[in-house]
């Protein structure tokens, strides 16, 4: 089997970057919420680990998706 990475990167561009813009959003989301409750303070040393946290999680979750998807179209 093979999978011509390029050309997936190049056939899904946008889905890639929707994707991307997504998962800051909703970690901009998450923190913000935070900070609002008052579990976090608004400084950076307090934003930052979560804001990576989330979006790693988001992103890690959308390769996933994305890498099954470039798999299946290479069957």
């Amino acid at each position: 089997m093979t999978v011509d990475v390029d050309k997936f990167v190049q056939e899904h561009q946008e889905e890639i970057i929707t994707l991307v813009n997504n998962s800051l959003n909703r970690a901009g989301d998450i923190v913000a919420k935070k900070v609002q409750n008052g579990e976090v303070g608004a400084t950076i040393q307090d934003v930052l680990p979560i804001m990576l946290y989330e979006i790693l999680l988001t992103n890690t979750v959308a390769t996933l998706r994305l890498v099954s998807e470039m798999i299946n179209e290479g069957n």
